[in-house]
């Protein structure tokens, strides 16, 4: 909305993409066993809820869960504690399938690097 005192000014306040969520996150089940939850996008802080809940369901669910997170392109280190919080408090086997670089960073920096997988299986599922 542009203000008449202000021609060239944007009222940030009524901008539809203001309010508008940063990222997406998809949960895919390919057998009663396995889940891949897909995330794009920009994981701030208010990803943090919805992944929690996403994986808290996929983990009661599977015992092998795969997190892509090859579309993230930024994570805040609450989502990824998120992440690395479900795979202490599961039976279930949790991996996250190919980090961007920014997200692969932050891993690391929280000591879970060990939980990053790169390969598919030869039908093309993250393994």
């Amino acid at each position: 909305m542009i203000t008449a005192a202000h021609p060239l000014s944007v009222d940030l306040a009524s901008d539809p993409q203001e309010h508008a969520p940063r990222f997406t996150i998809d949960t895919e089940s390919y057998s009663s066993d396995f889940a891949v939850l897909r995330a794009t996008g920009e994981l701030d802080m208010t990803a943090r809820l919805p992944l929690m809940d996403s994986i808290e369901a996929l983990t009661s669910e599977h015992s092998d869960v795969r997190v892509d997170l090859s579309a993230v392109t930024f994570i805040y280190s609450g989502a990824a504690s998120v992440i690395v919080d479900a795979v202490m408090a599961t039976t279930a086997e949790v991996r996250i399938f190919a980090p961007t670089r920014p997200v692969r960073m932050i891993l690391d920096v929280l000591g879970a690097g060990h939980l990053i997988v790169d390969t598919l299986d030869p039908q093309g599922s993250p393994r």
